[in-house]
């Protein structure tokens, strides 16, 4: 009697732990297909160089990279943008891709922000690689692939690809930064923007050139990109 009661226990937590290990297998497996959700589609069109638009309508933002704005509602465009939406436009412009987002919700504009790939090829860090479009730290973002865009963007200015050729030469290229750690935004010594940059969190830079290979940028604020000469 005891020695069947024994028995049925035994069955019956097995059972439970069976039932249990399944529930929570299905649940990793649905974490997993949620977190490698991917988007694939043809590209309709392209904004400029960091932002284009499927076919099935979708908006696209290629992530942790930034590029030259280009001039809308009556401004021109910021230098190089032209360039670097041609250049996305000959990398994707009705082909294929397939599009990681790094988080499970659109932008404030309403856009997919995400690893872009064209078959083998990571075009997120295509772009960096031809000085087409520079790194920009997101503190959410994959390490290892922003590392990846980091390194990408060292390789680009040491051999004066791209934009880059021009923008090393500007005079504010070549003056003192001060960069915070916490953003990786970084602001011209001695303006407004900087002496709001708490002390613990800044670390400064002899050039510009030294804070953009340490992976900082300039905040947009300071407007430093140059704009295209009408």
């Amino acid at each position: 009697m005891l020695k069947s009661f024994y028995t049925n226990e035994i069955k019956n937590g097995a059972l439970k732990g069976s039932v249990l290990f399944l529930c929570v297998a299905m649940a990793l497996c649905f974490i997993s297909v949620s977190n490698s959700y991917a988007l694939e589609g043809r590209v309709k069109s392209v904004i400029d160089g960091d932002t284009f638009i499927l076919q099935s309508g979708e908006k696209v933002r290629l992530a942790s990279i930034d590029t030259p704005e280009v001039g809308r509602d009556g401004t021109v465009d910021q230098y190089y943008a032209k360039e670097s939406t041609e250049i996305l436009s000959e990398l994707i412009l009705n082909k294929v891709v397939t599009v990681t987002p790094v988080k499970g919700k659109n932008d404030s504009y309403g856009r997919v922000v995400g690893w872009v790939y064209l078959g083998n090829f990571f075009i997120n860090k295509d772009m960096v690689s031809k000085g087409a479009a520079f790194y920009y730290y997101h503190p959410h973002n994959d390490a290892g692939k922003q590392n990846s865009l980091l390194q990408a963007q060292i390789e680009a200015m040491s051999s004066a690809k791209g934009f880059w050729a021009k923008i090393s030469t500007m005079e504010d290229f070549n003056i003192k930064w001060v960069g915070n750690i916490r953003s990786r935004r970084c602001f011209r010594v001695g303006s407004n923007f900087s002496v709001t940059v708490m002390r613990r969190n800044k670390v400064f830079f002899s050039n510009l050139g030294e804070a953009f290979m340490a992976g900082y940028t300039p905040a947009r604020a300071t407007k430093f990109w140059p704009e295209v000469e009408k």
